[in-house]
């Protein structure tokens, strides 16, 4: 995709955003619509937006290409937990902050935001790559990631297996599925699921701006660890992946741009949502969430750009 075209993507994605800061700003909605919103994209939207991108041939090389995204991810994130620990020392956090600061620079919001992004750049092909790094994503959050928000909140440790079972994660696998036996929905049925998946982005572009426009930017600005968490997490994570990837491939195909703009992605909603569960630190999950995610809106698209110089 020419540079050219490539911006207007991005700002016609993130102009998207707009109507959700008009509602919260004006109360058109309450909170309660919102969240029935939200329900609706994670649980039908989202995961029909995945069914319908993995709807494609069987191919021997997506097949390798899928293990080599998943072996890669896995590769960084290991790469970000050395980070982490050099952060906390850095800024010398106590063990709460320093658990949920861990879960923060692991898990970027790669599904909420980052799938639908990558398809409005790259088109349903790319969807493929980005559904298995979430599919990777999913595992870790509700194993390594409950553990480590747990600890945040001084919690005792307990892992559900239920939880592993999500709506996004159940789209993955019935999309692999279908990909691994080579077949394809029904027309009625792969039109229908079609449809309802295009809804996801401007339904979550619409969210997030509903998000955004509760700011109250005092509040963010008078903590510092959370621009050191913010930087780390949308500069920092995403030049290694940059990196690793240069690397390893040599050039960035779609393959590569796909991994470098998932690990782009803002700090996962779902840190501020566990927080809150646990009791644990939810301001510092909250402030960092909402920061991160307003100016990804800059450095997604940098990065994005970037790769297509």
């Amino acid at each position: 995709m020419v540079i050219g075209e490539m911006i207007t993507s991005l700002v016609m994605i993130f102009l998207l955003m707009i109507p959700g800061v008009i509602f919260k700003k004006k109360e058109i909605i309450s909170v309660e619509q919102s969240d029935g919103i939200s329900s609706i994209v994670v649980n039908v939207t989202w995961p029909c937006m995945v069914i319908d991108a993995m709807q494609m041939d069987f191919s021997v090389a997506v097949l390798k290409d899928s293990g080599y995204t998943m072996a890669v991810t896995l590769l960084l994130f290991a790469a970000i937990a050395v980070l982490t620990l050099l952060l906390a020392k850095l800024l010398r956090l106590d063990r709460r902050k320093r658990c949920i600061t861990a879960f923060m620079l692991l898990f970027g919001n790669t599904g909420f935001i980052g799938i639908p992004v990558i398809r409005a750049l790259y088109g349903t092909e790319a969807v493929f790559f980005a559904a298995i790094i979430e599919m990777v994503n999913d595992i870790a959050i509700f194993t390594v990631g409950m553990v480590l928000i747990q600890m945040s909140a001084g919690a005792k440790l307990s892992m559900d297996p239920k939880r592993l079972i999500n709506p996004g994660l159940i789209g993955v696998i019935i999309g692999l599925v279908l990909f691994l036996l080579d077949m394809r929905l029904p027309e009625v049925i792969g039109g229908a699921v079609e449809l309802i998946g295009n809804a996801t982005t401007p339904l979550t572009m619409f969210l997030i701006g509903y998000q955004l426009g509760g700011i109250r930017i005092k509040e963010i600005l008078s903590d510092r660890n959370v621009y050191a968490i913010t930087f780390v997490r949308l500069l920092v994570i995403p030049v290694m992946a940059l990196v690793v990837m240069r690397l390893i491939a040599g050039e960035f195909s779609l393959l590569e741009k796909v991994i470098v703009l998932s690990f782009a992605m803002p700090a996962a909603s779902v840190s501020a949502i566990f927080s809150q569960q646990y009791r644990g630190e939810t301001m510092l999950a909250a402030k960092t969430v909402l920061l991160s995610t307003l100016l990804s809106v800059v450095t997604i698209s940098v990065f994005a750009i970037f790769m297509e110089i």
